[in-house]
């Protein structure tokens, strides 16, 4: 499978060795913008920086500009934000997996924003997730097996009006053919009690966070 990293200009929650756990040999590594800021205080060597450079150190930049790493510059005022514009490449460069780190801190309106990345993704054929320390969300369309998350919190939150024909197996509590309606709390504090547990449903969309 191919797997991006992409690093974003949001918090980078707890400490790096998680981080650099995560990350594995054959990942390749993006940033949106100030998201260089993570790779390089993680000691990280991106393949690409991409954005308008008005969140990112001068410092920061120069040294990437040495070690030859690639630079696409944007205009400051455009109609998407560096992240989005990002995933767009990656798309366009067929990546199967990304792993979005520093997405979830900072500004609501950026939190926002970025969850709704999620959303506008989730129609193409790629596995998107924002990783931190503390979660891992990201949005259920049709079928997600979990594996080996035994003891593992988590909730799901419908983003569209309603869900309907939700299985839940492997779940402290299961469901079978159930309904979640926008607004309510019903999938909020779940537990996942199987080394497999598998989500399914037959029309809609669900956040789905699981607390790490």
């Amino acid at each position: 499978m191919k797997r991006a990293i992409v690093f974003i200009n949001g918090d980078l929650k707890g400490k790096k060795d998680f981080y650099l756990r995560y990350i594995q040999k054959e990942d390749e590594i993006f940033c949106a913008d100030g998201g260089a800021e993570h790779a390089y205080d993680l000691g990280l060597m991106p393949k690409l920086i991409l954005g308008d450079f008005d969140s990112v150190s001068k410092e920061v930049l120069n040294y990437y500009k040495h070690k030859e790493v690639k630079l696409k510059s944007y205009p400051s005022e455009k109609d998407k934000t560096d992240s989005q514009i990002l995933l767009e490449f990656l798309i366009e460069h067929n990546f199967e997996k990304v792993i979005i780190f520093a997405g979830l801190g900072g500004n609501l309106d950026h939190i926002l924003g970025n969850l709704y990345l999620l959303e506008k993704f989730s129609e193409f054929d790629i596995d998107l997730s924002f990783v931190s320390p503390s979660e891992t969300i990201e949005i259920i369309t049709k079928q997600k097996t979990i594996k080996n998350r035994q003891n593992k919190r988590v909730s799901l939150l419908p983003l569209t009006s309603k869900v309907t024909g939700i299985d839940l197996t492997g779940f402290k509590y299961e469901l079978t053919d159930g309904k979640m309606v926008k607004g309510d709390t019903l999938g909020l504090g779940n537990l996942i009690t199987k080394k497999e547990a598998v989500i399914k449903l037959k029309s809609g969309k669900l956040f789905m966070i699981i607390c790490t």
